[in-house]
């Protein structure tokens, strides 16, 4: 066979250095490329649950704020009627301790029962006198109608059971 040329042939690539740095940076770029525009998909995804979640949270959030100041109303009501309450048995500790400073000395009372417009005494007493007047006007200034009945004892003095009703909602004689 005959030799044309004085060296041996070397081989060479299709691509020469400078295109295949070209190729690797071009890659290397592309890749980079997808991965960050993935990166940004994948993080406007979560973005758009999270608001998601959010907007459900705030939902939840607005009914349990609703929830409470429902209860908080109720509380102040219930503080309301208990002040109420607080005030009426103060009144109407006042009241007994002011119808028992009413009853004099020579009057005994043996019981007493107080309801919410009536007063129902029982006791003894020296004379009818003395009750109409150490008792009873003092009785007939709170109570709208006042009904006492005597009973006789042995010794002179005299047991009474007296009835006193009040009219009217306020429970106070006017």
């Amino acid at each position: 066979m005959a030799k044309l040329s004085f060296i041996t042939p070397k081989k060479k690539s299709l691509l020469d250095i400078e295109s295949k740095i070209l190729i690797v940076f071009l890659i290397i770029a592309a890749t980079l490329i997808i991965g960050f525009s993935t990166f940004l998909f994948v993080k406007s995804y979560a973005k758009g649950s999270s608001s998601e979640d959010m907007s459900k949270q705030i939902a939840v959030m607005s009914k349990e704020i609703e929830r409470y100041k429902y209860q908080a109303r109720q509380i102040q009501e219930l503080r309301l009627k208990a002040d109420e309450v607080y005030t009426t048995n103060e009144l109407l500790r006042e009241s007994i301790k002011n119808l028992f400073d009413l009853v004099p000395d020579q009057i005994t009372l043996t019981r007493s029962i107080m309801q919410k417009k009536r007063l129902v005494l029982y006791g003894v007493t020296p004379s009818k006198e003395v009750y109409n007047f150490m008792l009873l006007s003092p009785l007939k200034s709170i109570f709208h109608e006042n009904k006492t009945t005597f009973y006789s004892l042995e010794n002179g003095w005299y047991r009474f059971v007296s009835v006193n009703i009040l009219h009217g909602e306020t429970g106070v004689a006017q």
